[in-house]
């Protein structure tokens, strides 16, 4: 992927608003930036959009996603879609985030009868639908999805759901070096308390590999470099709280299970 295009191209490309994205919980939009003769999309969350929520300070979530594609880029996971923060946009402040056109690869995560489960996926949970059809959700043990399930942990993400795993490319193209498996709406991470909420729950009791480890180290040293990308979007005790979880993290040497007493499913789960 040309990284450091991306990134030129949200943070200073010509804008052009193409409507709202349907759906969506709060204020989203899809926006086309031209940029060096090139032209991609991205999603626009302005802070002016955010509906209020009761356990998470108002008008953050922006600055949130920002975090999230911080970190995620500080420890070389790329996991998040680049985003910035920008201000001269149709609603004022707000995120602007690489958008991730999905490809044709098989999906990360699936939902299916228990005799169409793919091979390499492991079940999480089952559910019957309205019209009575037992399904079952499943999704792939491939490193992919592990970095996600990683990086959740790490940012206390208390919204993963199926349809925010996105395999996929930032930019117009159908090259395999341009393909990665993206974790996208990452408003609802870094909070203090615990939060976890997600349906990759299938990395459970696996040992942290030595990767893992080393990411979980630098975040626990929480040196002066990474405190400053975080700091305009967090809070101090946020970052404090980062810091400590990645401590209690590499105590544990692993994956954690999902613990009984809380939601640990969001929903929709899709």
């Amino acid at each position: 992927m040309d990284h450091g295009f991306v990134l030129d191209a949200l943070a200073a490309g010509e804008w052009t608003e193409m409507g709202a994205i349907p759906r969506a919980s709060n204020d989203t939009r899809l926006l086309v930036l031209e940029h060096a003769g090139r032209a991609i999309k991205a999603v626009y969350k302005p802070i002016s959009g955010e509906r209020p929520l009761i356990d998470f300070p108002e008008q953050t979530l922006a600055l949130r996603e920002v975090a999230a594609y911080r970190l995620s880029s500080a420890l070389d996971l790329g996991v998040v879609p680049p985003t910035v923060l920008r201000d001269d946009l149709p609603a004022g402040r707000g995120s602007l985030q690489a958008y991730v056109e999905a490809s044709d690869d098989d999906e990360a995560v699936t939902l299916s009868t228990v005799s169409a489960i793919p091979v390499d996926h492991t079940p999480i949970f089952a559910l019957r639908t309205e019209d009575g059809r037992d399904l079952v959700l499943s999704h792939s043990v491939d490193g992919a999805l592990r970095t996600i399930a990683f990086f959740d942990l790490l940012a206390n993400n208390a919204d993963r759901k199926a349809g925010h795993v996105i395999t996929g490319s930032t930019l117009p193209s159908t090259a395999a070096s341009d393909i990665g498996v993206f974790g996208i709406d990452n408003g609802l991470t870094f909070h203090r308390e615990e939060k976890l909420r997600t349906v990759l729950w299938g990395f459970s009791r696996t040992s942290f590999c030595a990767e893992e480890i080393d990411a979980l180290q630098e975040v626990a040293a929480m040196g002066e470099t990474l405190r400053t990308q975080l700091n305009d979007c967090l809070s101090a005790d946020e970052i404090q709280a980062l810091e400590d979880r990645a401590n209690r993290l590499l105590a544990a040497e692993f994956f954690p299970e999902a613990p009984d007493d809380r939601t640990v499913i969001p929903w929709p789960p899709i």
